[in-house]
């Protein structure tokens, strides 16, 4: 019986690295690097991907839901919020704040707080 091909996620740090990890993937006949826009079965994220102020500003985007509100809460410049949405949206591999708070929650990178 041939078994269906598991498809998988690569969110990594940088091209090189996500390249990498896809080749290497590839060498495997069952499973399928696939683009975010397609669904998966599971997904390889690098441990490190986001800095710890990526982090902060995603987690506090979750929250407050405007860069504006975001750069009042941590008191950075809305310049800076905006650098590193840019950043969190390139890593991510999406190109609006709520897939990168879904994506994010979906992968335990950040978490609603109570």
């Amino acid at each position: 019986m041939k078994r269906k091909p598991i498809a998988v996620h690569v969110y990594a740090k940088d091209d090189l690295i996500s390249d990498f990890l896809t080749n290497f993937l590839k060498t495997n006949p069952n499973i399928i690097p696939v683009p975010p826009s397609q669904p998966a079965d599971a997904a390889i994220i690098q441990a490190d991907l986001l800095s710890p102020a990526e982090q902060k500003v995603l987690q506090a985007l979750a929250k407050y839901g405007t860069v504006l509100k975001v750069a009042e809460a941590l008191h950075y410049s809305r310049g800076t919020v905006k650098v590193c949405l840019s950043r969190i949206y390139s890593k991510l591999k999406v190109k609006t704040a709520p897939q990168a708070v879904a994506i994010a929650m979906k992968y335990g990178l950040i978490r609603l707080e109570d």
